[in-house]
């Protein structure tokens, strides 16, 4: 069992983990001259595993890929366990810490470089799951080289709640929060991807013509390299859940996580008064504020529940990003 910490850079335990691995590797490919990177421009994490009695025993280091590897790749470095310490798993558990951290990060794709030299390495990256790809990087023109890569799927979170209880302005919250992280998100409000009139017979709701934009909108952002969206959206069903899912995913089934934010029918009418809309839309956002409330609780469909009131937006935003582990 290893206790997996978040380090600085300059950390001097992941300095040590990184010249023994260098030591192995020059051994390894008869090459004592061989010097590894030790400093990370777009690092993103760097780690260290620790025993049970202190002693750091395994490392792995993030990075934005600086090469040709895909938009919104985290290319996955020194990954190392010390040989006293072989044979438990640390190197899947330190894969695992790796690619939760990817994920956060809106990352579309993880890529990493080996060798021919290294089975165990070999080894751990088949049954985890990596498929070998192109050779890339400093060492593409070697023939020991062996490079992998593993698609994420999109992560979504769906922000969901009744007119007036603040969906638009704390999902634009969020996506600032994420985004003063470094992560890879796109926001995007289903309230202002309908706003069409009139309506399609066939569609009054404009469910479908919403559909049909984020199926066109997600691939749009995910080749930009951006693996996280957001998505501002009263959810009323579990049919609409998949179906926003599907739209989404591209094909591949994305990671979707839902939060609801609440508020009291009081504040919620103040907020519809401060407005600048048609008395006719204020009748109707009155009526439909209390119905589509009594809808989503039906529902159930959200992982957690915030309450917006009188609170800031940033405030909301960062307690949903935590409910929901983002």
């Amino acid at each position: 069992m290893i206790t997996i910490r978040r380090v600085e850079p300059d950390d001097a335990d992941a300095h040590l983990l990184w010249s023994e691995q260098q030591a192995d590797l020059a051994v390894r490919y008869d090459s004592p001259d061989l010097i590894l990177e030790s400093s990370f421009p777009t690092l993103v994490a760097s780690l260290v595993g620790y025993a049970e009695d202190g002693e750091p025993v395994a490392s792995i280091v993030l990075r934005w890929s600086p090469y040709p590897t895909g938009a919104g790749s985290i290319e996955v470095k020194r990954l190392w366990v010390r040989p006293a310490h072989r044979g438990h798993g640390h190197s899947k558990v330190m894969m695992g810490a790796a690619e939760s951290i990817a994920r956060k990060a809106g990352a579309t794709r993880i890529v990493l470089e080996t060798g021919t030299e290294q089975p165990e390495a070999l080894g751990l990256y088949d049954r985890l799951g990596y498929e070998r790809i192109a050779p890339y990087g400093e060492y593409k023109d070697e023939p020991d080289s062996v490079c992998y890569g593993l698609d994420l799927a999109p992560r979504v979170l769906i922000v969901t709640g009744t007119l007036g209880a603040g969906k638009t302005a704390v999902g634009g919250a969020i996506h600032e929060l994420l985004a003063e992280r470094g992560a890879r998100t796109a926001f995007l409000d289903a309230d202002a991807l309908i706003q069409s009139y009139p309506a399609a017979p066939h569609d009054p709701g404009n469910e479908a013509l919403l559909l049909r934009s984020l199926a066109l909108l997600a691939p749009l952002h995910r080749d930009r390299g951006v693996g996280n969206i957001v998505l501002a959206c009263a959810v009323e069903t579990a049919e609409a859940l998949a179906a926003l899912a599907r739209a989404l995913g591209g094909g591949t089934a994305p990671d979707v996580a839902v939060v609801r934010v609440a508020a009291p029918l009081e504040a919620r009418l103040v907020r519809f008064d401060r407005r600048p809309v048609s008395e006719r839309w204020l009748d109707w956002a009155r009526e439909r504020t209390i119905e589509l409330d009594a809808l989503l609780d039906a529902a159930g469909l959200e992982d957690a529940t915030v309450d917006t009131g009188d609170r800031d937006p940033f405030d909301v935003a960062a307690e949903a990003l935590d409910a929901v582990g983002w």
